[in-house]
């Protein structure tokens, strides 16, 4: 039986012979598991090692590349390049048919991809993560946003117009728990009640924006401590803390509820109203005194509809700290020869502090020879204006006025707005009369430079091209020469054929 063991077995190769008996067998198989086994561990150390040396040969290599020797204070800044701040106002304000790009928070997960140290220093920095909106369109990203901007304050957007609302249950323990961070809201279509319930939770907002279409139903009172607030086709009346709020924009609402806020709201800074639709709410009380909204530096208001509204607004508003007035004229070369006398009461009452003027939708009333505009040519402070969609017309007669009209300054004859340093005209349909813009140049040549304290006369058609004749290059070039400061700009940028003053 010894011998039998001894032989079945071979020294070399530790393979069993043919005829082996089942006990040798067991034990090769053993010693075999055994080497293989021996074998993974090898493999998996060499594995190990080979994936450590990897990594240093990055580290390596991240300490030899300048990107990855940028101080983490200068990396923060380019990251924040790729993700501009949010201008909330901008996107959800009157402004909002042409909102700017929103940076995607897609961004920074691509960034965050690039290297360890890379997806630690976006993940750790909250102030990247303030530059997007968090929605209850994508509940998880909004987590994430929140989560990640720390204890800084966020800006968020709720649509209640999506059916049904996602995650409606989850949104709204969301908001429970952030609704300190919160310090700008866009709320769409949200019922009465659930402003009632949620907007007074956020302690901390700064900038708010309803917009509904709900018509119907009773005073929506609202508590909230917001300065800046926006109504978007907002028919019902609300009620908030209307001394507190600092700027107010509305859009697509009843000039009624626009003068009654108008009234209320005493400590605005700036006020806009455009889209105006006539009133049919009813119990507004009318002013029949004036009212004075002494901080008030911007107002815009749309004249359009000629209700007893407007021509309230007219006779009675006083600003004595107004620098910026926006003067909406959509349709009111219709319905507005009644209110022409009132227009003369309003500009009689305007303050010295007032020195940029705007005019949108400008007409020229033909029949009558005369236009808006001829209200506003006895301000003497005025150094910039601004015609946003006016006619052909109507600007003409403006660079008609300005180049050859006289106004009376302390008694004095004096150019048309004889501190003029800038006219931008926006959306033209071209074909100006450009000899009176010439004379408009002309003009500010002969002025003393004391009145324009050393600028330039500079006008610029912004999102257009003109076709310059050859003789109005000729002589403006001719007025570069003799060292007068003029300059004519398309869309931002000087027109090329116009030499450069040499300083």
């Amino acid at each position: 039986m010894t011998d039998n063991l001894a032989t079945s077995w071979c020294p070399y190769c530790l393979q069993t012979k043919p005829g082996a008996t089942s006990a040798i067998l067991s034990l090769g198989d053993a010693m075999e598991d055994a080497l293989d086994a021996e074998i993974q561990r090898t493999e998996n150390l060499i594995s190990s090692l080979i994936l450590k040396r990897t990594r240093l040969y990055r580290k390596r290599n991240e300490t030899r590349a300048p990107i990855y020797s940028l101080p983490s204070e200068i990396l923060t800044l380019i990251f924040k390049f790729a993700c501009p701040p949010l201008d909330f106002p901008r996107k959800y304000g009157l402004e909002s048919l042409a909102p700017e790009k929103v940076a995607s928070p897609h961004i920074l997960n691509v960034l965050t991809a690039v290297s360890a140290r890379w997806h630690s220093l976006i993940v750790s920095t909250p102030s990247l993560w303030t530059s997007f909106i968090a929605d209850n369109r994508n509940i998880e990203l909004a987590k994430t946003i929140f989560s990640r901007a720390g204890r800084l304050l966020v800006s968020a957007s709720l649509d209640f117009s999506i059916e049904p609302v996602p995650h409606e249950a989850v949104l709204a323990r969301i908001l429970q728990e952030h609704a300190s961070q919160i310090h700008m809201l866009h709320v769409c279509d949200a019922s009465a009640t659930w402003m009632q319930e949620h907007i007074p939770g956020f302690v901390n907002l700064e900038f708010l924006c309803l917009q509904s279409d709900e018509r119907e139903g009773d005073p929506i009172l609202i508590e909230s401590s917001c300065t800046r607030l926006v109504l978007k086709d907002c028919s019902r009346r609300l009620s908030l803390s209307w001394s507190k709020i600092e700027v107010l924009h509305l859009e697509n609402t009843q000039v009624g509820t626009c003068l009654e806020l108008l009234q209320k709201c005493t400590r605005l800074i700036e006020y806009r109203a455009r889209r105006i639709c006539s009133s049919t709410i009813i119990g507004i009380q009318l002013p029949s005194s004036p009212f004075v909204l002494p901080r008030l530096k911007l107002f815009g208001w749309e004249m359009s509809v000629a209700d007893d509204e407007d021509r309230a607004m007219l006779q009675y508003i006083r600003l004595p700290a107004l620098q910026t007035l926006v003067w909406v004229n959509e349709g009111f070369h219709i319905y507005g020869v009644t209110l022409l006398p009132l227009v003369s009461t309003f500009c009689e009452h305007l303050p010295p502090t007032l020195s940029t003027l705007e005019i949108r939708g400008g007409a020229f009333r033909s029949e009558s020879q005369s236009s808006t505009f001829s209200y506003f040519s006895n301000l003497s402070n005025i150094e910039s204006l601004t015609l946003r969609e006016c006619s052909n017309a109507f600007v003409d007669d403006v660079f008609s006025k300005l180049g050859f009209g006289i106004c009376l300054v302390e008694n004095q004859e004096m150019p048309i707005f004889p501190k003029l340093k800038s006219i931008y005209i926006e959306d033209c349909n071209g074909g100006l009369d450009q000899a009176k813009i010439l004379q408009a140049f002309r003009r500010s040549c002969s002025q003393p430079s004391e009145l324009l304290l050393g600028s330039p006369f500079r006008i610029e058609f912004t999102r257009q091209k003109v076709i310059w004749k050859p003789e109005f290059k000729e002589e403006l070039v001719k007025m570069v020469e003799k060292g007068h400061r003029v300059e004519l700009s398309e869309d931002s940028k000087p027109v090329d054929w116009l030499p450069r003053r040499v300083l």
